[in-house]
């Protein structure tokens, strides 16, 4: 995935993740602890609502692992990838350092934060999935995540204001 944030933050581990990022951590259970947590959960509530659970997940900050460490200068970064029920590669996010299971951070010890927006411009034929595992998980396939880069712009706005 090329790394197109300069702000991106590489840490190791889930307490040095969460104390070099300034997160506490607070968050339990399964309650929203974000905005976009909360558009998850309206979503799966109210499908209606999936164009503005894109739009919240491009301007939001998420965090997917590393194996190695990323700075700041990075232009590569290689985040984790698992794969979907399909056998299809999907690239972990997660919407707050709570929510990384720490099996994944034996794997992939580095937390990189960054913008969604930038996840979804830099992939290609690989979906992504958010929070795996938790009852707050969104799973966008490739051809989805196609769709969102045709029809959204960076900042999350449609391309097409008419849809």
């Amino acid at each position: 995935m090329s790394e197109e944030n300069p702000q991106a933050k590489s840490t190791n581990g889930t307490d040095d993740i969460q104390a070099a990022l300034g997160i506490e951590p607070t968050v339990t259970g399964n309650e929203p602890a974000t905005h976009f947590e909360m558009m998850i959960r309206a979503a799966q509530n109210d499908p209606a609502l999936n164009g503005q659970v894109i739009a919240t997940l491009m301007n939001s900050e998420v965090y997917f692992l590393s194996r190695e460490e990323v700075s700041g200068e990075a232009r590569n970064a290689q985040p984790m990838v698992l794969q979907n029920a399909a056998g299809e590669p999907v690239i972990a996010l997660f919407t707050h350092l709570a929510r990384i299971p720490g099996a994944y951070i034996d794997v992939a010890p580095y937390g990189v934060q960054v913008l969604g927006g930038t996840v979804v411009s830099s992939l290609q034929d690989t979906g992504l999935v958010i929070n795996p595992g938790h009852e707050l998980c969104l799973e966008i396939d490739a051809a989805g995540v196609k769709t969102i880069r045709e029809e959204f712009n960076l900042d999350g706005t449609p391309k097409d204001p008419s849809k």
